[in-house]
């Protein structure tokens, strides 16, 4: 044989692993029951969890929120600091919206304090509005937090209250007071429908008409409202439909659609209710700054007024000259004037004391009564409000006095915006004090003038002066009580609900989207398996897998033989897988063209890959063409070909070639009786196979055996097991490899092969063996075949049944 390789490079080979999709896919089609299997069970294990959860709903709802309010004072008694009392900045309002106070107001307005639940035996549901039982409670007793009541009806009137102790204590609903709760163990207690049910941990009442008693348990728990806030806070979720609108759209989610909805048109309405409120704060405080000061003009304005009236009835003097009335008119100019400077000193010092608290409430609104152009106060003002409505929208901690970092430099922000608003008010005060005391000096100059003037009409002067002053500052506060009336009268809400809640369907679990992953789970799961099982096996299944390895032709396909005898040639000559060894047959005379008595020798890469059966046939299938054929059993170390045609105790090849026997005395006919097929048994086995093959007989015997048989063949040992099949291939004209269906292994194989590359061996054929159709194992080239497609079935009037 010639060294020409037309084998691949398998110095790479090894065990490769590359995904056959055509073989994946014929799998798929093998295997379809998988499917059917897992797609009903994926599907069926949703629908099974899907009645174990808890479904989640959402709700939404949206507000419209007027970036600036409709309260702004219309007249220049509300124009002090121009400021509004709501909030103008959107993002201010939405943290104000969603911040603990607002939340904890919405709850305080919802019957939320008891919880009611039906408890199955696979989840457990919350009822909401109530329906089977209604529980009343006394408010100013304690209530056991946390604790499960359950009812169990005895009677129509009579009915167990079970419960267990421990958790979180006793809660006192008007106090806000928590005490020890009840001890770590079971309770039961007997009542009576709508009676009170009295004990140390709790005061309540059960109601109800009917209550059922089948699978479902009943029961019931208090809230803690520091839980709900913090729980509702949690899942309440609020942003502007669009950075340049100032619509606001609220949303939640919770397992009962009812609750839902509810929270969210309460909040809104405690929300808008609370706007109202803070805008209404204003002219309040204005009308009870102006209150005290109408308290003190007054009693001055009926004194004045009674000691004019005297003056004039003892003196019988009615008016003044000119000069008195015209150094009056100044007097009264400069006293009106200071009278204002004084009040608007009085204000400062009302803010003063306002902004010196510790703690400011929600309602950080001065009245808005001084007079002035200095809009220094509106902006320090306005930034101690935004200051606050960050604070309040910092959640408040359920247990602990750790303090919020953010909440911290909130709190050192508003100490100084305080500090710089105490600074300018105490300027102003300062500039106040000045301009009073320069109308004081001007006062004094006019009061000189006046005592030119005789007495009587002196004094007249002084007591109109003080009665004018009086009712003119009288007049005016009067004035601004009436206006500051109006604008409460007259206040709206800055926000309106656009749309009410309602429920935007359940959000948890996603049935659809989870039936369909289940169906690709379904799907998925069978054909992952598939593919690891391709992944992992590293047996050769296709002629393709072969091909990978190797470029050597495949000279033919053996399928799986069902038959009881090893020689299906002979016994079934129309067989199928008799047709497939006369296309061997075909190709094996086109690879030995032009030889004369060529030696054939089958081997393959390791044992149990059905050597015998193929040399048997294979002999077989030449003799039935007239091909005188010899079957030589060359495994001489564990000889098959004894075994199947049962000669055991027979002379045969290791005989010969130690020089006990003649050639003619150990090559007998085949014991089938196949006319043409001779044998020559492996005889005894040897201590040494491998020399015996090399040696001078085994050369003299082929050159015998040429002149006498037409074809040569030779059933040899395993070549990736012993060295003896590379000496015969050496001494053969073609070597037919086996390769067994899902049994050979890829490595060794491609092992084997570059052996055969390294010793020069070329004029080499794979066959590929026991392929079960069946299974799908044969390959993409499968096809060949008597009579294969010519629309009479597979092989129909062409081969006998198998």
């Amino acid at each position: 044989m010639n060294n020409n390789s037309n084998t691949k490079d398998f110095s790479d080979t090894g065990f490769t692993v590359n995904l056959d999709y055509k073989k994946l896919l014929r799998d798929v089609l093998h295997y379809w029951w998988l499917f059917l299997i897992t797609i009903p069970i994926a599907i069926g294990s949703v629908n099974v969890i899907h009645r174990w959860v808890t479904p989640i709903y959402s709700a939404s709802m949206r507000i419209l929120m007027e970036e600036r309010g409709t309260d702004r004072p219309q007249n220049e008694m509300m124009e002090g600091f121009g400021l509004t009392p709501g909030l103008r900045n959107v993002d201010n309002q939405l943290a104000l919206l969603t911040s603990w106070d607002m939340v904890n107001k919405a709850i305080d307005n919802l019957d939320f304090n008891v919880s009611y639940y039906a408890k199955g035996n696979v989840k457990t549901t919350e009822i909401y509005p109530a329906s089977s039982f209604v529980v009343e409670f006394d408010s100013l007793h304690n209530q056991l937090i946390g604790a499960h009541f359950y009812i169990k009806p005895l009677s129509d009137k009579d009915f167990e209250l079970r419960f267990h102790g421990g958790g979180t204590g006793c809660y006192n609903y008007i106090s806000h007071q928590v005490s020890s709760g009840a001890d770590d163990k079971e309770y039961v207690e007997n009542g009576r429908n709508g009676e009170w049910i009295t004990t140390k941990w709790f005061r309540f009442k059960v109601k109800y008409n009917h209550l059922n008693n089948g699978e479902m348990e009943n029961y019931f728990q208090f809230n803690h409202p520091n839980s709900l806030v913090s729980k509702y806070v949690g899942i309440l979720r609020a942003s502007k439909m669009s950075e340049s609108s100032s619509i606001i759209s609220m949303s939640i989610t919770g397992d009962n659609r009812t609750k839902n909805i509810k929270f969210l048109n309460t909040l809104a309405d405690v929300f808008i209710a609370s706007n109202l409120e803070k805008k209404n704060q204003i002219a309040i405080n204005t009308i009870d700054f102006i209150e005290s000061q109408l308290v003190n003009i007054s009693d001055s304005l009926s004194n004045t007024g009674s000691e004019l009236s005297n003056f004039r009835t003892s003196n019988r003097i009615q008016s003044i000259s000119s000069k008195a009335d015209y150094l009056l008119d100044k007097l009264q100019d400069i006293e009106q004037n200071t009278a204002g400077l004084i009040i608007s000193q009085n204000y400062l010092d009302y803010l003063s004391n306002y902004f010196k608290c510790d703690t400011l409430d929600n309602n950080i609104l001065a009245p808005a009564v001084y007079q002035t152009e200095n809009q220094l106060f509106a902006g320090q003002i306005q930034k101690i409000m935004e200051l606050n409505t960050q604070m309040l929208s910092v959640s408040k901690p359920l247990g602990g006095e750790s303090i919020n970092p953010v909440m911290e430099q909130l709190q050192n922000d508003m100490e100084i915006a305080k500090s710089v608003l105490l600074t300018t008010i105490s300027n102003q005060k300062e500039v106040l004090k000045a301009e009073i005391k320069r109308n004081n000096s001007e006062r004094l100059d006019y009061e000189q003038a006046l005592y030119s003037l005789p007495e009587t009409e002196r004094k007249l002067l002084g007591i109109e002066r003080k009665f004018q002053l009086n009712n003119e500052v009288y007049t005016f506060l009067l004035r601004k009580r009436s206006e500051a009336q109006i604008q409460k009268a007259s206040n709206t809400p800055d926000h309106q609900v656009l749309e009410k809640a309602r429920s935007g369907g359940m959000v948890y679990p996603n049935m659809k989207g989870n039936y369909q992953k289940a169906f690709i789970a379904g799907v998925l799961i069978p054909l992952l398996l598939l593919v690891v099982r391709q992944l992992l096996n590293n047996k050769i299944t296709t002629a393709d897998d072969v091909k990978k390895l190797t470029d050597l032709p495949v000279i033919g396909q053996v399928i799986h033989s069902s038959k009881e005898e090893t020689n299906v040639v002979k016994y079934h000559p129309k067989s199928v897988v008799t047709e497939t060894f006369r296309r061997v047959r075909t190709r094996l005379d086109f690879m030995v063209k032009g030889k004369d008595s060529p030696i054939i020798t089958i081997t393959s890469s390791m044992p149990g890959e059905g050597k015998t059966f193929c040399a048997l046939n294979l002999a077989s299938v030449f003799a039935l063409a007239g091909k005188k054929t010899i079957l030589i059993g060359f495994d001489m170390r564990k000889p098959g070909l004894n075994k199947v045609l049962d000669l055991h105790n027979h002379d045969g090849l290791s005989n010969y070639l130690i020089g006990k026997v003649n050639l003619e005395d150990v090559v007998i006919p085949a014991p089938s009786g196949l006319e043409n097929l001779y044998v020559l048994p492996s005889g005894a086995i040897p201590p040494n196979p491998s020399e015996l093959i090399t040696s001078e007989r085994t050369k003299l015997m082929f050159e015998e055996l040429k002149k006498q048989y037409d074809f040569i063949v030779l059933d040899s040992p395993p070549m990736g097991v012993v060295a003896d099949p590379y000496l015969l291939a050496r001494l053969s004209d073609s070597v037919v490899f086996l390769v067994r269906h899902n049994h050979s292994v890829r490595e060794v194989f491609a092992h084997t092969i570059q052996n055969l590359r390294n010793e020069g061996i070329n004029n080499v054929g794979i066959l590929l063996n026991d392929l079960n159709v069946k299974q799908g194992g044969y390959g993409s080239h499968y096809g060949y075949g008597y009579g294969y497609g010519y629309g009479y079935g597979y092989g129909h009037g062409y081969y006998e049944e198998d």
